[in-house]
C-alpha cells in the first residue's frame, strides 16, 4: 500500500469517525486509527475493516506529541483526518478552566501536533481533514468552549493550508450541522428547522470527507464545508411565520 493511500483517522471507534474509516477502508484506503476509551468498538472496526488500531488520549500533551512522533515514523500518510473531539455543556457561570483547556487541547491542539508533525511529510497531492462544527460561526449558550475550539480550528485550518499549499498539501475542514453521530442527546426541532428535513448521518460526513481527500478535490484548500442539510440558512422566527402561514 503506497502513502498516497494510508490515511490516519482520529477518534475512529465511533460516530463520525467511524463512519469516516469504514468509507476510506471501503474505498481502498488502508485507515490508522485511533480511539481513547472504545476498545471493544475499535476491535470491531479493525475486524470488519481490516483497520489498524491505536490507542492515545489526545487530552494528554505529552502523549498526543509522543504518539504523533511515533505513528509518522511508523507510517507514511497520504492523508490525515482529525476528528476526534470532546463537547462539554456547562452554563457560563460553571463552567471551569479546566474543561475549556482539556476542550482546546482535542478539538485544537492535538490536530495542530498531528498536522505539524505528519503534514511536512506528506507528499504532493495529499490532504488534511479538520472535523470541525457550524458551532465554530454561531454563539453557544453552554457550550462556549466546544464552539470557541471549532472556531479556532477552522482558522487553523486556514493558516495550516497557506503553509502547506506549496508543498502540494490541502488543509480543508468539515463542518457538520446536526448528525446522529452519538455526541448529542437531543435534537430539539433540528431536524424540522433543516430544508432537507432530517439530521445528518455519520455517512453523510464520511462521504464529505472523502471527497475532499480524492483527486476530485484536488483546487480545493483552506476552506470549511457546510454539511448541515440548510440548516445554518434558516431563520428560526421567519420559518415560524411562514409555517403560520400555511
Amino acid at each position: 500500500m503506497t502513502a498516497e493511500r494510508t490515511v490516519l483517522v482520529t477518534g475512529g471507534a465511533r460516530g463520525i469517525g467511524r463512519a469516516v474509516a469504514e468509507r476510506l477502508a471501503e474505498s481502498g484506503w488502508k485507515v490508522v486509527a485511533t480511539y481513547n476509551t472504545g476498545l471493544d468498538q475499535a476491535r470491531e472496526l479493525a475486524r470488519t475493516h481490516g483497520v489498524e488500531i491505536r490507542q492515545v488520549d489526545l487530552a494528554d500533551r505529552a502523549e498526543s506529541l509522543d504518539f504523533a512522533r511515533r505513528i509518522s515514523e511508523e507510517f507514511s500518510f497520504g492523508g490525515l483526518v482529525n476528528n476526534a473531539g470532546i463537547l462539554e455543556k456547562e452554563p457560563l457561570g460553571e463552567m471551569t478552566l479546566d474543561a475549556w483547556d482539556r476542550t482546546f487541547e482535542v478539538n485544537v491542539t492535538a490536530p495542530l501536533i498531528l498536522a505539524q508533525t505528519i503534514g511536512p511529510h506528506m507528499s504532493r497531492g495529499a490532504s488534511i481533514v479538520n472535523i470541525a462544527s457550524i458551532d465554530a460561526y454561531i454563539g453557544s449558550f453552554r457550550s462556549f468552549a466546544y464552539s470557541a475550539s471549532k472556531a479556532a480550528l477552522v482558522s487553523v485550518t486556514r493558516s495550516l493550508a497557506n503553509v502547506l499549499g506549496p508543498r502540494g498539501v490541502r488543509v480543508n475542514a468539515v463542518s457538520p450541522g446536526w448528525v446522529d453521530s452519538g455526541i448529542l442527546t437531543e435534537s430539539y426541532e433540528a431536524a424540522s428547522l433543516t430544508p432537507l428535513g432530517r439530521n445528518g448521518s455519520p455517512l453523510d460526513i464520511a462521504r464529505t470527507v472523502a471527497f475532499l481527500l480524492s483527486d476530485d478535490a484536488s483546487f480545493i484548500t483552506g476552506t470549511s464545508i457546510v454539511a448541515d442539510g440548510g440548516y445554518t440558512g434558516v431563520d428560526y422566527f421567519m420559518h415560524k411565520e411562514n409555517e403560520s402561514l400555511h
